[in-house]
């Protein structure tokens, strides 16, 4: 049920978690309208085994053809909201479920690309996980060209960008280069396993000050950061992990709006089993993709 739930606003998810409750007011249905259904002098024997007083306060309160009434009502609503609740239920877990299946059906797919390509000698893992982050994360979370996604291999304490999507051209290109560890989002990613930031400086009009957050709060020089394409406002990363425990990648969404990103729905949407698929993509294709050895002869 809170798989099926994740993602959704916060007042929807409260209207299906009531709703699935129905159980509870379909016991009482069934209670209230076997007693309704029964004979008077059952119906008699029933009410007796109430306390004298508190059945007389009870018909001070409201005569017996009204409480008959109330209890009709009440189990009338019972019943519909059992019977609604349980059709809603099922439609969502049955909504769920195809989407799961379809996730599961595309990555079966591109895993069946991957060893037809195999096959050919010719395996772009680059292109393969640009398509993965487009298709699971940009689209998804309905992203624009202020944003990108980023996916970073970690090799001995380099990282390598191994897929990268932005709707920006200027943005989406193929870095040439090795990030060290000890730099940037990248180092408070690996350390911490999720991490989120939002520059209060525009750099469009706030160049100086700008620069001076990133030389603070990320150890930047000058220079690389006259040499970045893309300034970044907000950032987000999660941090992906084997079964060891072992940091095998990065995973960076970025913005150059401060609110871009919306950091809640994607840290919600960010779970430990879809982290685990990007780690097993990761490692089924481990050695299809360059180590630092090959990094010069790849371009990087």
């Amino acid at each position: 049920m809170e798989l099926a739930l994740q993602n959704m606003p916060p007042y929807k998810r409260w209207w299906y978690k009531f709703l699935s409750l129905g159980l509870f007011p379909s016991i009482y249905s069934v209670i209230a309208f076997g007693y309704i259904g029964i004979p008077t002098e059952i119906q008699e024997m029933v009410r007796r085994q109430i306390s004298p007083s508190i059945r007389v306060e009870l018909l001070e309160f409201w005569p017996l053809d009204d409480w008959f009434t109330a209890l009709f009502i009440s189990a009338l609503i019972c019943a519909i909201w059992s019977g609604v609740g349980g059709y809603k239920t099922r439609s969502l877990l049955k909504s769920a479920y195809r989407r799961i299946n379809g996730e599961n059906e595309q990555l079966l797919e591109d895993v069946q690309q991957l060893q037809e390509k195999n096959e050919s000698n010719a395996i772009n893992c680059y292109e393969l996980f640009s398509r993965y982050i487009f298709n699971n994360y940009f689209s998804k979370f309905e992203l624009s060209s202020n944003e990108r996604i980023s996916l970073y291999k970690l090799d001995m304490d380099l990282f390598l960008c191994v897929g990268r999507h932005s709707d920006n051209e200027l943005y989406r290109t193929r870095p040439s280069r090795l990030y060290p560890r000890n730099i940037g989002c990248i180092e408070k990613i690996w350390q911490t396993g999720y991490f989120q930031d939002v520059n209060p400086h525009d750099p469009e009009t706030e160049l100086v000050s700008w620069k001076q957050y990133n030389i603070d709060e990320f150890s930047f020089d000058t220079e690389t950061l006259d040499n970045i394409k893309m300034k970044s406002r907000a950032l987000q990363g999660f941090r992906i992990r084997n079964r060891q425990t072992e940091t095998v990648a990065v995973l960076v969404f970025e913005s150059i709006k401060a609110e871009g990103l919306k950091l809640s729905r994607i840290k919600n949407a960010m779970t430990p089993r879809e982290m685990a698929n990007l780690c097993h993509l990761l490692e089924s294709l481990d050695s299809h993709m360059p180590s630092l050895e090959m990094a010069s002869s790849e371009g990087f």
